[in-house]
Formats: structure tokens, sequence, C-alpha cells
């Protein structure tokens, strides 16, 4: 295996399923390198649903027993199963991190506030012994290198997965601990691959969000936005409609969910009415709840 060209590698890894790709990647870290470089055309776990959840309503659910045991399974990873050399120049910068306390996740709720990670399966029936959710708990704040490790290993393996849907209500993963995770690593696209995720964001949370979308989701179908909890300013719309002319490689299609959105339609149509290459701008644009000053 190892003398053959990097071609007829890549066919072999072509028949490979997620789980035998996964295996190949623990060899060494030529093949992890090897297969992170060609994950687009390689083999990835599909599910359901990628969501972040208070972990208080998780062990609520967990107690009172509702549903099978089975039905779970909790996941709570060690740095002891994976290989990650830290060179001196990364080190540094996550101990400045650890030391600053920035947290893996953005959120406006309580700061020790701890989160779960919930994967749902693509394919459930009652009868299947398999569990339909996968709940990963992951340090909300990492506390040293181990959890730093934990952190960008599990992420990564979420990066090599596919989601139907997602659902991150006023929370995302934090887009500046993604970055100094991986450190511009050119072998790994830190990326969720999502079909049709939808988020809600806060006032503050706002600009910080909607870069966690364009630079840190794979869309293929639509994102839906909900923006209801939020008062939209002049310059939330500016920054709006900015993203909608000019970000349509990223995002194939958008539903923006708010009253009020009246001037962003009115911009969007001027746009479109006078310019002579709307090439860069979002094909489809849903405007959801909005009313017209005609009717004001």
């Amino acid at each position: 295996m190892n003398s053959l060209p990097i071609e007829t590698k890549l066919d072999i890894f072509k028949c490979l399923n997620f789980t035998q790709l996964f295996t190949f990647k623990q060899t060494n870290y030529y093949y992890r390198n090897l297969i992170n470089k060609y994950a687009a055309e390689l083999a990835r776990m599909k599910f359901n649903k990628l969501s972040l959840i208070d972990a208080n309503i998780i062990n609520r659910e967990l107690n009172r027993k509702i549903y099978p045991s089975n039905w779970y399974k909790i996941i709570q990873p060690g740095s002891e199963i994976f290989e990650f050399v830290l060179n001196d120049q990364l080190n540094k910068k996550w101990q400045a991190a650890i030391s600053k306390s920035i947290s893996l996740f953005l959120h406006e709720f309580e700061p020790n506030k701890e989160f779960t990670v919930c994967l749902e399966r693509t394919f459930f029936h009652l009868f299947d012994k398999k569990p339909r959710y996968y709940l990963l708990k992951l340090p909300s704040i990492p506390k040293n290198i181990e959890e730093m490790i934990i952190a960008r290993n599990c992420l990564e393996q979420l990066f090599n997965c596919a989601f139907e849907y997602a659902y991150f209500n006023k929370i995302v993963f934090n887009p500046e601990i993604i970055n100094l995770l991986f450190d511009n690593n050119k072998t790994i696209s830190p990326q969720f691959h999502i079909q049709k995720p939808s988020l809600s964001t806060s006032t503050n949370l706002f600009e910080k969000i909607l870069r966690f979308v364009l630079n840190h989701l794979k869309i293929f179908e639509f994102v839906s936005i909900d923006f209801n909890h939020i008062n939209i300013t002049e310059e939330n719309i500016k920054i709006l409609f900015n993203i909608l002319i000019n970000e349509g490689n990223k995002l194939p299609k958008v539903c923006l969910s708010r009253f009020k959105l009246a001037k962003l339609h009115d911009l969007i149509i001027e746009h479109i009415t006078a310019s002579k290459n709307c090439s860069n701008t979002v094909p489809v644009i849903i405007l959801d709840k909005i009313y017209s000053r005609i009717l004001n």
C-alpha cells in the first residue's frame, strides 16, 4: 500500500465507507493528512441533524427516562485516542487561549453553561437497536492542552460528516477557537457540511453568527436565519444586503425571517434592476414575514 502512487491510493479510498476511512486515518499521520486532503471526494458519515443543546435539558430528559435508554449514546472522548503533535508556536497560542478562557461555543447565556453536541442518526425505526442520538460532551471552555486536543479532534471528525439539517438557536461553534485549533491547516477544511441549516441570532451576536455561516458552513440547499429576536438596524440591513449580493458562491438559497425587512427588499430589487452582472448575488432569496410599506 505504501509503495502505491497517490492516484491509486485515492482510488482505493473511494471504495471505502466512512468507518473504514476513519480506521485508516488512525494508522499514521501520512494517511490522516492524505484522507483529509481529498475528503471532498471520499465518503462521509451521514446524520439527520446536528444541534447544540443545553446540557441541563439533556440531563433532565435522560433522568426522566421518557425514551428507551438505547436511544441515546453518550460520548465523552479523551485525548488518549488521538495522535496529535503540538509545535511550540501553536502551543503558545493555545496556552494564551486557555488563559483567556475562550469558549468552544459562541453564545450569550451564562458563561459557565455547559452544552452538548447532539447528532441525530439519519435512519431510525422502533426496532433499531442502534442509538438514535449520539450526545457528544465536549469541554465548553477548554482548561488545558489535553482539552484543546479533544476539542480539535472532535471538530475534525464533525467536519468529515454530512448533515441533512442543523439547528443553532442563538449558539454556534466559536469561530475564534476554530481558527486557533486549526491554525490555517491546509489539509483540513474547517466547515460543517449541511444541506439545510437553520439559525437564530441575538442583537449582539448578529455579525459573528453571519461570519460563522459564511466561513464555517458548507451549505448544499439553503440556509434559514431567524432575526425575530433582534431589533434590525440600518447597519444590519447594510450587512445583510452586502452578503446577499456578494456571497452567491457560498449561499445557494437564503431564507431570512423577520418583520420590517421591507428596506432590504427594496435594496435587492434596486440592485437587480440596475446591475448588469448579478453572478455574485445569492440565486434564491426569500424574505419571510416581510410587510410592504404600502400596508403601513
